[in-house]
């Protein structure tokens, strides 16, 4: 990864994990999370209109477009639901290190790069981190039922499907932003994103929780909008530069930041499993990212 890269990598896993804090901490996390990306593409709309009249995408641009907004939508659905089942300190790392380790195996199937023995180490220890946060419960003393206890665990298993997600979109964005720029194309994914997942989630609620929600906490989901917006962009920008198999696994150091907050300010319990198992990700991302 060259230098630049790496900074902006870096500046994005603390957006992301903040992101992720202010969502949980919002009243239902499930509509602040819709209400950020639909702030953020509402803010974000004057630069959208500019750009978009500046370079209007190509056909093959205007497909990758619709082809993350699809797995966004989605993304945006599993996250949101996973926060409404399960805590910050389990959901974060589960979610972000499995699609972490299926980045660079999607990276050498569907774009043909490489991923060397070092890189392979690194992807070792991010599996068994996975496994060693997950197992824990909410109270930090393991599901009862072990792997059956951890694949009935609702949170858990939304925080699996967001995942794979992010290891899918994460390799067509790869291919996305060589035919659109990062910012028009996260313009369009956040506004495509923000009205599918409207779609999704609406029957479950009434217009007074969705009013209710941004009246009581407009500040958190404005502030997370465009933390998530730059998070995004941030990584979209990298992928211009180096190969998706170490930009991906690299912003996963904020899988750290996301269990030390959760830990700090949400005040989840963090076991020695936990830590280990988190401790384990990053070490994995670190490998990962600067393996030849």
């Amino acid at each position: 990864m060259t230098g630049v890269a790496v900074l902006l990598v870096v500046i994005s896993a603390f957006a992301h994990a903040s992101w992720n804090l202010l969502a949980k901490r919002a009243g239902t996390p499930e509509l602040a999370n819709w209400w950020m990306a639909t702030s953020g593409a509402v803010i974000m709309l004057p630069a959208g209109i500019v750009l978009l009249l500046l370079n209007v995408p190509s056909g093959t641009g205007w497909a990758f477009i619709g082809g993350t907004i699809g797995l966004h939508i989605l993304y945006f659905f599993t996250l949101g639901r996973a926060y409404r089942y399960g805590e910050l300190s389990i959901v974060y790392p589960v979610a972000r290190g499995l699609g972490l380790t299926l980045i660079p195996v999607l990276g050498v199937v569907a774009l043909n790069e490489t991923v060397s023995a070092q890189a392979s180490v690194g992807i070792g220890l991010i599996f068994t981190g996975i496994i060693a946060v997950g197992l824990t419960s909410r109270t930090g003393t393991g599901f009862s039922g072990g792997v059956r206890g951890l694949l009935s665990d609702k949170g858990v298993m939304f925080a699996i499907a967001t995942g794979v997600l992010i290891g899918s979109y994460s390799v067509l964005d790869k291919r996305g932003v060589e035919h659109v720029t990062p910012v028009l194309y996260m313009f369009f994914l956040t506004a495509g994103g923000s009205l599918g997942t409207l779609a999704l989630i609406h029957r479950g609620y009434s217009r007074a929780q969705f009013t209710g929600e941004f009246r009581a906490h407009w500040r958190t989901i404005v502030a997370g909008g465009m933390l998530q917006f730059l998070a995004y962009t941030l990584v979209l920008s990298a992928l211009r530069l180096s190969q998706v198999s170490y930009v991906g696994p690299f912003r996963e150091l904020a899988i750290g930041a996301g269990v030390v907050l959760g830990a700090i300010v949400l005040k989840e319990h963090l076991s020695r499993g936990r830590i280990a198992g988190a401790s384990s990700v990053v070490g994995g991302a670190i490998i990962i990212a600067f393996a030849p």
